[in-house]
């Protein structure tokens, strides 16, 4: 592994290389070895079977799968990167209140989470898009909004691929389970 190039540097770096001074909209996955990432200088969590989730100095978010190492950058500071426009499903999106932030990639409220740890090859990430509109309200109430929470999520194997796209999902719990069941 390479030590002279820190992970938010390589990204930049990436991102460049691909789309000029844009921000990422598809995804880059890469070997960890590319990179030198350096685990022990950034926040892992363990996120199921060797899935970790890696947070660096930077506060760039990172999947790692510690099988293959493999690696994809999901986030930056306050935005979504690495996915492209097919791995979100604007068309569903757009008919709903408050999506704007799908197509900023602006991830304001809670950050990108999992919903479940990767079992079988398969996980979900969730992105709050906007929350319940309890959110907005100071302590006597005022300032709220009348709207529910507003979550998608992606569905992904552990090579990074996307399986269902960002989106809203009716029971995320049982779409896992359908999928699990089937991944070979």
């Amino acid at each position: 592994m390479r030590n002279s190039i820190n992970p938010a540097q390589w990204a930049k770096n990436i991102c460049q290389k691909l789309f000029g001074k844009r921000e990422p909209k598809q995804s880059v996955v890469c070997d960890i070895s590319e990179i030198g990432l350096k685990l022990d200088q950034c926040k892992c969590y363990e996120w199921g079977e060797n899935l970790l989730r890696v947070i660096d100095q930077e506060m760039n978010g990172y999947l790692v799968n510690k099988a293959t190492g493999k690696i994809r950058m999901t986030d930056t500071p306050g935005r979504l990167v690495g996915f492209s426009d097919a791995e979100i499903d604007f068309a569903t999106l757009d008919k709903l209140p408050n999506s704007h932030n799908a197509h900023s990639r602006r991830i304001d409220y809670r950050g990108i989470g999992r919903w479940d740890n990767c079992t079988n090859g398969i996980f979900a990430l969730s992105w709050m898009l906007y929350p319940d509109g309890r959110y907005f309200a100071d302590s006597d109430g005022f300032g709220g909004e009348d709207n529910d929470e507003l979550t998608v999520y992606c569905v992904m194997n552990d090579n990074f691929e996307v399986i269902r796209p960002f989106t809203v999902v009716r029971d995320i719990r049982v779409l896992l389970k359908e999928l699990r069941e089937t991944h070979h």
